[in-house]
Order: structure tokens, then C-alpha cells, then sequence
């Protein structure tokens, strides 16, 4: 096929908004009940529903009656958000945060939880059912006029359906999970002002068959030391991922050294949500887990005799975090740079795979850009990594002496990472002429605790000098216009792009969506989860009240000379949109070109179908108008 000569930013494209919003089903928790897989997913076109689906015999089918949505608020990102053994199934429901129990086998499902005095006030997650039936375990959240508490609580799974406090008074809970023999729980706590991947505890307790715990003892963890995934072995034995070391390393509870080998290698992920599992058992003496190097994802076969890792496969190199085995199964969630997020299961005795779920992939092929990892030079003579995406349409090229415009992305977090598991609405802009620039700045996960804690106290510098960096080092390279570059993020993101547009003179234009623009505000309205984050990432308030003034964007927005596109969701309990309006007015004041758009009814990140549409409509012309 002849290629039309058109201007990079202008080619046409068969990945359209309304395609973005049709194929953003997202996929969260995963379980295995009786051996069979139940995993959750999020529908844009059932305005954001929650459904369990699982999958039978080869037969895929909704488990999740009509009129419920699936998804619990607990620390308002969620996650664990439903469990189950036997023919119990638990669920958190949407419309009042009510624990549901629906038995498998007749379908019906009633509320075991009492009605919230204020809506949505009382929460739950991440639970497990115990091996005697009688009753569950599961994270409870208390939304009070003047507080927030978490607690650990027990609710009996015959009527009346009563419910104990079992375990409080640390700030946050996690992971409660019971032994195979039923006469131990254990569970994973902090305290403010600690973010999960800066320090947890790892407890133990024995607990009786109805559920009440004695003999309470801290057993891991502390000590600048995060805990993530404790997990039984067959023979009650209790295992756990840790970084004592500077990497997140498998460990046996009663041994100070990893159960293999020490590599560069993390097996835990910043715990953002609840019920992710990184590490399965295969058999007695083996493991599989879901292993980050160089943040670059794949799967490793963990031998307990040996120690040896050795990689089980790297098909995938993109996981959410979910991962279970059965009888001879391994399920997962998994994408790679061709093929998107998908369920998946693979034989462990020939390693046949099967796709329990559609990805994007197929009829688009032509129109992939493969991203290549890139290592390149930042401030402090330091090194940073992102991924880099050329343009690509098997229709169109770019004129002969053009460089394409760059669009930078900035993750979220600012504790998380980016991979290179196929995302359209990066391809998005690849197919249309844009190059990307996916970056895992300073602070980011999947490159070891160092490099994780390099951004603590540095937040709006060094996120903002890799995100720089990395595009002056594409334009030197010759890929690249460096004349014509903007930056986009959402959240954490955002804030890195405001900081990037106010403070420096690089990009020619950006787009924040829900993004941080003032600090101090951020510290005192957000939700409780975070309001002590930038403790570490920024520093103590009030004591560093200047650090906070210094970097809100919104304090210096006569730096700022270049057009800004603002998009923010209306219910927004993580990023409130004062934020959005106190950069917005800033704005007005001066004169600058901007854009502000709000969508009704949409919380911290856009879930439904019309929003997602209206939001990269209005982003591709923003850029058309201003950037090329």
C-alpha cells in the first residue's frame, strides 16, 4: 500500500474515541472458588457497572444479578471487592457499600450488613470466607461526621448476621487472611503518616471457629520495611513478600533470608488497592509469581528446594496484580505491547493457554506501535527509564524533513509505574502521528526501593526533570520535534504536568486530568488514605509550609505561557475540583489560553463511555490547535 504524505498529528485513524470508550472494560479482582474463576469487571457501557463473571466449562457467564453494581469505596481506589468459598459468594454493592451474600447455588442474594445511617458511610473489602463456613473476615470502614476508622471485623454467615470488631486502632488494614487449617489469621497494618510501600506490619493471632481472636503479636515488618502479600502454604505455614533488602523478596515467616535467590527482582506492587496476589503456590515446593525488572513485567517459577528463579514466561509483560492457581490451572490478568488486558489460563502441566476474555489486538495490528525501553541520562547525573512509542499508520507517513510532535506521558501515583502492555489510548495517538514518551520517573516502582525513594521530598522536581529529560533526549536522538512537545497526566500525573508547564519553558502545551495544582489544600481535603502522603513526597506540614507553597503551580501561574486543557469529574473525593478551579481562575486572571471541562457524576478516573468520549475529542483538537 502507497502511504499518504500528511503532517504528523493530522493522519486519520480507525481508533476513535468511541472505540476507547467501548474497549475500556476494566478488570479487577479474581478469585478461584471451588475451582472455578470468578473475576470482576467494570462496564462503560452499563455506566461503570461492577459484574462477576465466571468462566465454566468453557462457558463464560455474569454471576452478578441485575440491579447490583459490584464495587466497594474502601480507601476510595477499592479493590478486593468481592470473595467467596463454597456456594457463598460476598460482595460489596455500589449503591449503599452494603456486604451482600449470594449463594451459587440457588442465585439469590440478600444484605448481611444493616443499612449505613449516612449513604455509603459503612464499607467493606477484601475479605475471606473461613474453612468452616461460619462466618468472614474483611476490612470495615467507618465514615463518621469527624472521622474515618478502619478496623478488621467479623461478620457470622448465618442470620442474624451478627458483626464483631475483631482487630483496631492502627490507622489502615489489609490482607486478612485465614490458615488452611482455620486456627490463625493474619493481617497487614500501618499508620499514618506512612504510604503502604513505605512501612507495614505483618500480624498474626489465633482465631476461633466463630471468628474471635486471641494472642495478637506483631511478626514482620516496621522498621522502614513494607509488607505485601502474606499468604498460607498447604501446611499452615506463613509466607509474605517484603524489602528489607531494597527489593520486594518472598520470605517464610521465621527465616531473615528470601526463599530464593537475591536478584534484582520485585515481587510485590505499591498497594494502591486491595486483594492483589503477586505470588501462588504451583505445588508444595514451588511458586510462580509475577516479577518486575527493570520495570519490565513477566512471570518466574520460584523453586523452595533450590532457591533458584528461573523465568516460567514472558508472553505477558503487563499484570494488574491478580494472579490464582487451582488444581492445574494458573489464571491471570496480563497484556503485552500487541495484545491488550485479558483473562487468561494456562495448563501448568503443558502450559496450553487460553483467552477467557476479548483484547484489543487483531484488526488493528497494522496500526501498533511497538514501544522500546529507554534508559536515559537525568538531573543529578542520575538515570531514569520510560518507554518510547514512534508513530505508526500503515495509511499515512510524516513529510520527509518533519519530525513528529511528542506527547509526554506522567503516571499516576506518584508511586507506580508504567508498563508496556498495549494501551489504546496511547495507540490512540501513535496512529494518528504523534510520537509518546511513557516515562517511569524517579519514584517509580519495578526498579527497586532506591529508586522508589529517590522522588521522597523531591515531588514536582525530579518527576518533573525525567519527564524533561527524556524528551530532550528523543529530540537529540533525532526522533523526535523537540520544538513541538506537550505533556499529559492524570492525578499525580497532573500535578507533574502543571509543574512541568508553570516552572519550566519545555513543552508548548498540556493537558491535566483531575490533577493536584495546589499543595496545601491537597494535604488538608484529601481523603484519608492519602492526607499524609506528601509527607514523605513533598515534606511535614505545617513545618515545610514553604516547600508547599513553593511548588503548587497555583501560586505561580505568571510563569506559565503556554495553552492548558483542565479536565476534572465533579465527584472527585481523591483530587477534589477546587483544585481544578483554583488553576482555572489563576488562569482567567492572567489571560492564558485554557480549556476546563467537568463531567457530572464522574469520580477520580472516567469510567463512563460519553465522558471518555467527550475527553479525547476535546484533547486531539486542543492539541491540533496548538501543538502542530
Amino acid at each position: 500500500m502507497n502511504k499518504q504524505t500528511t503532517p504528523y498529528g493530522l493522519w486519520q485513524s480507525p481508533i476513535s474515541p468511541e472505540m476507547l470508550a467501548s474497549k475500556s472494560t476494566r478488570y479487577g479482582q479474581m478469585q478461584l472458588i471451588e475451582d472455578t474463576i470468578y473475576w470482576l469487571e467494570s462496564r462503560p457501557h452499563e455506566q461503570g457497572r461492577g459484574v462477576i463473571v465466571r468462566s465454566q466449562n468453557g462457558k463464560r457467564e455474569d454471576v452478578t444479578p441485575k440491579g447490583f453494581n459490584v464495587r466497594t469505596r474502601v480507601h476510595e481506589y477499592a479493590g478486593g471487592d468481592f470473595w467467596g468459598r463454597g456456594e457463598y459468594l460476598l460482595f460489596a454493592d455500589d449503591s449503599n457499600q452494603q456486604l451482600c451474600l449470594q449463594n451459587l447455588s440457588t442465585n439469590s442474594v440478600e444484605f448481611i450488613t444493616p443499612e449505613p445511617p449516612v449513604k455509603r458511610s459503612l464499607r467493606y473489602c477484601d475479605g475471606e470466607v473461613a474453612p468452616n463456613m461460619t462466618y468472614t473476615v474483611c476490612v470495615h470502614e467507618r465514615h463518621e461526621a469527624d472521622d474515618v476508622i478502619n478496623e478488621l471485623i467479623v461478620v457470622s454467615l448465618s442470620a442474624p448476621f451478627t458483626k464483631q470488631v475483631i482487630v483496631q486502632g492502627a490507622d489502615f488494614y489489609s490482607n486478612p487472611r485465614i490458615s488452611p487449617d482455620g486456627k490463625q489469621l493474619c493481617w497487614i497494618s500501618w499508620n499514618h503518616p506512612n504510604m503502604p510501600w513505605d512501612e507495614t506490619e505483618l500480624w498474626l493471632a489465633d482465631i476461633s471457629a466463630s471468628g474471635e481472636i486471641t494472642n495478637l503479636r506483631k511478626v514482620a515488618g516496621g522498621d522502614n520495611v513494607s509488607v505485601y502479600h502474606p499468604f498460607w502454604s498447604v501446611d499452615n505455614q506463613l509466607y509474605y513478600v517484603a524489602d528489607p533488602d531494597g527489593w520486594w523478596h518472598i520470605y517464610r515467616l521465621g527465616s531473615e533470608q528470601p526463599v530464593h535467590d537475591k536478584l534484582d527482582i520485585e515481587f510485590g506492587l505499591p498497594q494502591w488497592v486491595f486483594g492483589c496476589r503477586t505470588v501462588q503456590w504451583l505445588d508444595d515446593k514451588n511458586l510462580v509469581a509475577i516479577g518486575t525488572r527493570q520495570g519490565q513485567q513477566a512471570l518466574y517459577h520460584i523453586s523452595l528446594e533450590t532457591g533458584a528463579v528461573e523465568l516460567f514466561s514472558n508472553n505477558w509483560t503487563a499484570f494488574n496484580g491478580q494472579m490464582v492457581t487451582g488444581e492445574n490451572e494458573l489464571y491471570f490478568m496480563a497484556a503485552n505491547p500487541k495484545t491488550g488486558e485479558a483473562v487468561y489460563q494456562v495448563n501448568l502441566q503443558n502450559k496450553q493457554t487460553r483467552q477467557l476474555t476479548e483484547s484489543d489486538k487483531d484488526q488493528l495490528e497494522d496500526y501498533i506501535s511497538i514501544p522500546q525501553h529507554i534508559e536515559f541520562p537525568t538531573s543529578g547525573n542520575q538515570k531514569a527509564y520510560g518507554y518510547f512509542y514512534p508513530p505508526k499508520n500503515p495509511e499515512f507517513e510524516g513529510p520527509i524533513d518533519e519530525k513528529p510532535p511528542l506527547i509526554v506521558l506522567s503516571h499516576g501515583g506518584p508511586t507506580g509505574m508504567t508498563d508496556n502492555g498495549l494501551n489504546l489510548t496511547i495507540q490512540y495517538w501513535t496512529s494518528r502521528g504523534f510520537a509518546v514518551a511513557d516515562v517511569n520517573y524517579r519514584g517509580s516502582t519495578g526498579y527497586g526501593r532506591a529508586y522508589r525513594d529517590s522522588l521522597k521530598g523531591q515531588w514536582g522536581i525530579l518527576d518533573v526533570d525525567d519527564c524533561i529529560a527524556m524528551g530532550q533526549y528523543l529530540a537529540q536522538e533525532g526522533l523526535v520535534d523537540g520544538t513541538r512537545m506537550a505533556i499529559r497526566g492524570g492525578s499525580a500525573g497532573g500535578y507533574t504536568t502543571l509543574c512541568a508547564l508553570t516552572f519550566h519553558d519545555v513543552f508548548k502545551a498540556g493537558m491535566s486530568r483531575y490533577g493536584v495544582a495546589e499543595l496545601v489544600s491537597l494535604s488538608q481535603d484529601s481523603h484519608k488514605f492519602e492526607i499524609r502522603y506528601l509527607d514523605s513526597v513533598v515534606g511535614p506540614y505545617p513545618e515545610r509550609a514553604d516547600l508547599y507553597h513553593e511548588r503548587s503551580p497555583v501560586n505561580h501561574t505568571e510563569l506559565l505561557s503556554c495553552p492548558i486543557l483542565i479536565l476534572q469529574g465533579l465527584e472527585d473525593k481523591v483530587v477534589p475540583p477546587n483544585q481544578a478551579e483554583a488553576m482555572v481562575e489563576a488562569l482567567k486572571e492572567k489571560g492564558l489560553p485554557y480549556e476546563y471541562i467537568t463531567f457530572e457524576g464522574e469520580g477520580h478516573g472516567f469510567r463512563k463511555p460519553e465522558t471518555i468520549i467527550k475527553a479525547f475529542t476535546a484533547e486531539l483538537e486542543f492539541y491540533q490547535k496548538h501543538l502542530l
